[in-house]
């Protein structure tokens, strides 16, 4: 409450008031204080919606198969460990979306300028802010999910997973976002990174890509086999509203083992009554009923990280659209993080290139400055005039724009006749003179 108080005090209306010169002196100090306070919030703030999107995937992983009574139970552990979890980001960003109604959206502790063109607008921030902490995951994963009823609902629920999928869209945003100022203030330091950093950062986004896809490869599995058991339900009126919810899941349904096969490892696919397409490994591997956490996690990982490396290529989706989207969101995933680093180690190689240039003008600059600098000490040692210092040096400069070097040793040879034979008669006539 204390970080809140500071930023809400921070700023009036109308500015600082003008108070003297020492009030504006305090005033200063305070605005800077607060800048740095509110600085360090967003920084945290975007690690915490980091964090959040790597925790979201764990509510894909609460459901489960009951093979033995045909039925969806939930991991009450997991389930515990989501929901508190997932509790602690969005207090978090409900404590952003106070501090930045409170700063009008806009980056009033910068102490800069800003061009009006620029102000994000506040709206679309708040309603980012706001469709991230929708509770998606908690609702549908935990509650709808396993009380949908009968084979009617399987368009439903599908259109119900897709909005868990969705919500990442946001999540993804609100990242950017947070991210966007402090690496523009730093962008100095983000340039100077050494390849190996981006290159790690890169591979996060690849871990994380495929920890989420992974997971919900994990409950679309889960959903698949549920929805064979729908179609076999059809026929028999004993489990043809059944939402096959363990907690309230009585009936004897073992006859959907004719039905909904799956089929050892190694052997073909039985697909004469259902095919479960993409997610029959998972239901062949029995990943869908382990209670290990590991298990799922490590099993689940490794399928999102095989298929979005080679683009989802090995994948072979049944005729079905929500699955052959699901293949594509992969393939897509896999080559916008190919390209993001492709671009990075494009964008690296050029500012190596443009460094390189850089460092040989600067050498050539102070290579000139050095033979200018000779000149000029050279024309002071033997007093020459103004006038043909200024002479001498307008030859020298037009030489150097023409890219051709300067001998120090041997200026004469450089300049026009007429100049040179002017310099040897003053040098001679001082030399007789002395």
């Amino acid at each position: 409450m204390e970080l809140i108080k500071d930023i809400e005090g921070s700023y009036s209306r109308h500015g600082v008031e003008a108070g003297g010169h020492q009030s504006m002196i305090d005033g200063g100090d305070s605005l800077e204080r607060h800048h740095r306070i509110f600085q360090t919030w967003r920084i945290i703030f975007g690690v915490s919606c980091v964090i959040a999107v790597s925790l979201d995937p764990l509510f894909f992983y609460v459901p489960l198969i009951n093979e033995k009574n045909k039925c969806i139970e939930l991991d009450k552990k997991l389930r515990t460990i989501s929901l508190i979890l997932r509790s602690v980001t969005d207090i978090i960003g409900i404590i952003n979306i106070i501090l930045q109604v409170n700063n009008g959206y806009t980056d009033k502790t910068s102490g800069e300028d800003i061009d009006p063109k620029k102000i994000p607008r506040p709206w679309l921030y708040f309603l980012i802010d706001i469709l991230v902490l929708l509770p998606f995951p908690q609702v549908i994963i935990l509650i709808f999910f396993r009380e949908l009823r009968g084979s009617k609902s399987l368009n439903k629920r599908k259109l119900l997973t897709s909005f868990v999928l969705f919500q990442y869209v946001p999540r993804v945003v609100q990242i950017y976002l947070s991210w966007k100022d402090p690496k523009r203030k730093a962008n100095k330091l983000t340039n100077k990174s050494p390849i190996w950093v981006k290159a790690a950062f890169n591979f996060f986004l690849y871990i994380i890509a495929s920890h989420v896809l992974g997971a919900f490869w994990y409950f679309l599995s889960i959903e698949r086999e549920t929805a064979c058991w729908h179609r076999a339900c059809e026929d028999h009126k004993e489990c043809s509203e059944s939402s096959f919810n363990c907690d309230h899941n009585f009936g004897n349904y073992t006859f959907l083992n004719d039905f909904c096969i799956i089929s050892p490892p190694n052997t073909t696919p039985n697909t004469t009554f259902f095919d479960f397409g993409i997610f029959h490994g998972a239901l062949q591997s029995g990943v869908v009923q382990s209670k290990s956490f590991s298990i799922k996690f490590f099993q689940c990982f490794w399928w999102g990280l095989r298929h979005l490396s080679s683009f989802g290529q090995n994948l072979q989706p049944r005729n079905d659209v929500w699955e052959s989207l699901f293949a594509i969101l992969i393939s897509l995933f896999g080559l916008l993080l190919f390209s993001y680093f492709i671009g990075n180690l494009q964008m690296e190689q050029e500012r190596k290139k443009e460094e390189e240039e850089e460092r040989i003008k600067m050498e050539e600059k102070m290579e000139i400055e050095e033979k200018k600098r000779t000149i000029e000490i050279w024309m002071f040692k033997y007093r020459l005039p103004v006038e043909m210092k200024n002479e001498i040096m307008q030859n020298v400069d037009r030489r150097l724009e023409r890219k051709k070097d300067v001998f120090v040793e041997n200026l004469l040879r450089h300049l026009p006749e007429e100049l040179r034979n002017a310099v040897k008669r003053y040098l001679c006539f001082d030399l007789l003179r002395t």
